[in-house]
């Protein structure tokens, strides 16, 4: 089946992507006077605890993360509850690319976003390849469900 390939490959190229976003700087910042790299692994492991440091927005971009493994574990099960799961993630993504301040220190203190880097790049690219998969994946395997049911009838 099709459909079974194109979810195949739609799930491997995503989680490359991700698991190669975690190798890069995700984002340049201007804190205290220094420019400072800020790399993608540290934003993963610190992104779910956020909200201590006052970073509840960051907090809710980091979620864009588990919402694709959820997505990825429906897509697994041919549920279209991923579709919806993986477009919020998406949205949550792209999001972070309008802001200007992000979170700086565990004090709340904000830094200035001077430029965006491959790892937040390769990150977006891993979830728009799961979102434009699942899609293609719900549309063929809808034309293949039709052609089968032609097929006995």
């Amino acid at each position: 089946m099709e459909s079974e390939r194109i979810k195949s490959i739609t799930i491997n190229i995503s989680l490359l992507l991700f698991f190669i976003s975690l190798t890069q700087n995700a984002v340049k910042i201007y804190y205290h006077g220094e420019c400072l790299y800020s790399s993608s692994i540290s934003y993963l492991l610190s992104g779910g605890i956020a909200f201590f440091g006052g970073g509840l927005l960051e907090q809710i971009i980091w979620f864009a993360n588990p919402l694709s493994l959820i997505a990825i574990i429906m897509l697994q099960r041919n549920d279209r509850k991923a579709i919806v799961l993986i477009c919020i993630a998406l949205l949550l993504a792209i999001s972070f690319s309008f802001w200007t301040e992000i979170l700086g220190s565990e004090s709340g203190s904000q830094a200035k976003i001077l430029s965006l880097q491959l790892g937040y790049f390769l990150w977006v690219a891993s979830i728009i390849t799961l979102t434009i998969g699942t899609f293609l994946f719900f549309i063929i395997e809808k034309k293949e469900l039709k052609e089968e049911e032609n097929r006995i009838l």
